[in-house]
């Protein structure tokens, strides 16, 4: 058995039965990943194994054997990430992110460092300092952001999975985008340290991949026993189908796919929502000028980067002070009213089907700063309260490209999470994971 499975936890099961080694599955990793790498543009910079980003891998481990790839927008070893901005620059002072070396701990390979809206800011992948990333499922369609990198390299099948980060979706965006499994962890739970921040109250480390135990094997490297709560093994479920904001085919998906559920109870409206979402939007804005203040000052910013962080600078600081100062409040109301007596809220991901590059690709023809703003219209708040949340695909529309749905559950149950996507995968999509319905490739 010479090829490489759909799977990272398929990958996983062949090494244990010793039907493939360590270098061997490393070795045609590495081979399928050089005759793919250029097809997309997500890569910025292709590692050997031999260097400093590679080097603290060990021989054995839940991961050995894996090779992944991630956003850069993590500190590695000897090097400082480029953000989007460049390739980024060698810097022997650097040591790698925390959540880099609990990879490589577990035995993980990092082939390479991903595309980036720069600095992270940004909900496609448009980014005129780099070279254009392009969507796996067809050349002319969108590729969400700011981890865009990291989804397209998980959907053209580069690497089995990668971490992002998600501020107000920057995740779950491009998971929408390439039919993935897109995981927003709880606030806190996977160490920020050594990675580039946008708006640190809102930061997050995720991951991107294939399919849910692929997901699960990578979070278990990533977090220590007792961080995470045991999954409920039939999670009930409550579901904010908002039609009157929806495209009408997206809405149908949506009803149909919890229609599926028994006794998923409907909601029409999500009390506070738009406030919460609100309040995300003034921490994110006003971290994002602290952030890059310098850089406001003397002009060095993309207008992409100069719109997200001069808008801070017009927030009145004790509104800032009071979005965080009622967080905590916030979210233990919002934990009684949709998630005491129901273990996942389901809402939708993206409110229209997955648009066109040039649609939301500000200067293109035919460009609609609605839809651009769309992207992100169902995710900033979830930052805001810190809880976890997952993208996955539940439908095909009328092109055969994914609708995906979000699903969000209490703080530090991502567990329960995976196992239900575990559950729609296997129901809906076949043991190869999710992306094998929406897109077929080929060496």
């Amino acid at each position: 058995m010479n090829h490489l499975p759909a799977t990272l936890a398929q990958l996983q099961r062949r090494l244990g039965a010793g039907q493939l080694s360590v270098p061997e599955s490393l070795r045609l990793q590495r081979e399928r990943f050089a005759r793919r790498q250029a097809a997309h543009g997500g890569v910025v910079r292709a590692l050997d194994v031999h260097s400093p980003a590679g080097k603290d891998a060990v021989a054995t481990g839940t991961l050995s054997g894996i090779a992944l790839a991630h956003k850069d927008i993590f500190e590695l070893a000897g090097w400082t990430p480029g953000l989007g901005h460049s390739q980024g620059l060698a810097d022997d002072s650097r040591q790698p992110a925390p959540a880099i070396a609990l990879l490589a701990r577990a035995g993980a390979t990092q082939l390479a460092t991903l595309a980036m809206a720069e600095y992270a800011c940004g909900s496609t992948a448009h980014n005129p300092r780099m070279p254009p990333v392009t969507n796996p499922l067809g050349p002319q369609l969108a590729v969400g952001g700011s981890s865009s990198g990291s989804a397209v390299a998980v959907a053209s099948e580069l690497v089995y999975g990668a971490l992002g980060t998600d501020t107000a979706g920057s995740v779950r965006i491009p998971a929408a985008t390439c039919g993935l499994l897109g995981l927003k962890t709880t606030y806190g739970l996977i160490p920020t340290q050594g990675v580039h921040p946008l708006a640190p109250s809102l930061d997050s480390v995720g991951l991107l991949t294939r399919s849910a135990g692929d997901a699960q094997a990578m979070l278990a490297a990533l977090t220590a026993s007792g961080d995470l709560r045991k999954a409920v093994s039939a999670p009930r479920m409550k579901a904010w189908l908002p039609d009157e904001r929806l495209d009408a085919g997206v809405a149908a998906a949506l009803q149909e796919f919890a229609r599926q559920w028994p006794a998923c109870e409907r909601m029409n409206l999500l009390d506070g929502q738009p406030l919460l979402t609100s309040l995300s939007e003034i921490v994110l804005h006003h971290e994002a000028a602290g952030t890059h203040l310098a850089g406001l000052r003397n002009g060095s910013l993309s207008a992409g980067v100069e719109a997200v962080a001069l808008a801070g600078l017009a927030i009145p600081a004790d509104w800032y002070r009071a979005a965080l100062q009622d967080r905590a409040q916030r979210a233990r109301a919002f934990l009684s009213a949709h998630l005491q007596q129901h273990d996942l809220l389901m809402l939708p991901a993206l409110p229209q089907p997955l648009p066109d590059r040039a649609v939301v690709t500000p200067g293109e023809p035919g460009f609609d700063v609605r839809q651009l703003l769309s992207l992100h219209s169902f995710m900033g708040f979830v930052n805001y309260l810190g809880f976890p949340a997952m993208v996955i695909p539940i439908a095909s529309d009328a092109r055969g490209l994914p609708i995906s749905a979000q699903f969000i559950a209490r703080p530090f149950e991502e567990q329960t999470l995976l196992a239900f996507a575990n559950a729609v995968e296997l129901e809906h999509f076949g043991s190869d994971g999710f992306t094998r319905r929406f897109t077929l490739l080929q060496d």
